[in-house]
């Protein structure tokens, strides 16, 4: 399962996004090794961030918006694929005329919490 892919199709399927072909150029993907590798981890730690907008228990997966940006005024969308103590992350962050990098804070967000 790739975590590109499940971000997208659930962004597509919310009407956030309308193309896939061009979204995928704006996710950016890492991969980290959690401190605590349990779901319910997992959940409290994206409370802290955003809102769980899926959440896949069998599957091992969490999507959720994030605010970040100037004064928190940007939504990012973020997977967290969970494999044993480690876990994949894709965020994609529309960025509009001035680029400020919001997929790339949102993971060093997450990485603070989860790693």
């Amino acid at each position: 399962m790739d975590a590109v892919d499940v971000l997208l199709k659930c962004l597509k399927k919310k009407r956030i996004i309308n193309d896939i072909a061009k979204a995928k150029n704006e996710v950016i993907v890492d991969n980290i090794t959690l401190k605590n590798p349990k779901d319910l981890f997992i959940r409290d730690a994206i409370f802290g961030l955003g809102t769980i907008l899926v959440e896949d228990l069998e599957n091992h997966y969490y999507i959720s918006s994030i605010k970040t940006g100037i004064f928190g005024s940007v939504l990012t969308y973020a997977v967290i694929i969970r494999q044993d103590a480690q876990a994949q992350i894709a965020v994609y962050a529309h960025e509009g005329m001035i680029k400020q990098n919001l997929a790339n804070k949102t993971i060093e967000n997450l990485k603070k919490v989860l790693c």
